[in-house]
């Protein structure tokens, strides 16, 4: 029975990290690339919060079973997504602590509470090292002038965070 729990609650870490990783890569890289739209970027980036489980909800052939937790991914990202519109000069560190605070307090408890199957504090813990190796992989990689590949940049990061969410969400569902 044990044995039947496990293979039915999780899947392939690596094919859930790697389609988290994807989905939300490509959703970040729609958002950072669109311009001159004032509506559809402000979307695709409440999407990002909700990239990873639908990755993991594609993987483990769940897409649209329960979409509580694509709702909480939305609704935990609306703090990033309106810092980042913020005009002018307000935008680098007031974005910054916004998006911390999104990916680590309010998508963890937002998602945590609105899935049966995963617990607040592992969401936590996932979206910390997501946070971490994301930040540890876009300064490996930036070399001495990240400003010039700023969009890059946030869209590995992106992917950074929802593979290492979307591998969480595969080893830590109930």
């Amino acid at each position: 029975m044990a044995a039947m729990s496990a293979t039915k609650s999780g899947g392939n870490l690596w094919i859930a990290s790697l389609a988290a990783a994807i989905v939300t890569a490509v959703v970040a890289a729609a958002m950072v690339y669109t311009t001159g739209m004032a509506v559809v970027p402000a979307l695709l980036g409440l999407l990002i919060g909700a990239a990873p489980i639908i990755g993991y909800d594609l993987v483990r052939g769940g897409f649209g079973s329960n979409w509580k937790p694509v709702i909480g991914g939305i609704v935990g990202f609306i703090l990033f997504v309106a810092a980042i519109f913020l005009p002018g000069e307000t935008f680098g560190i007031v974005a910054a602590v916004a998006g911390l605070l999104s990916t680590l307090l309010i998508w963890p408890i937002v998602v945590g509470a609105m899935s049966p199957s995963h617990s607040i504090g592992k969401l936590w813990i996932a979206s910390l090292l997501g946070l971490i190796i994301g930040l540890a992989v876009v300064s490996a990689v930036a070399g001495q002038d990240p400003n010039s590949w700023l969009k890059t940049a946030g869209v590995l990061f992106f992917a950074c965070w929802g593979g290492t969410v979307g591998a969480a969400l595969s080893a830590w569902s109930k």
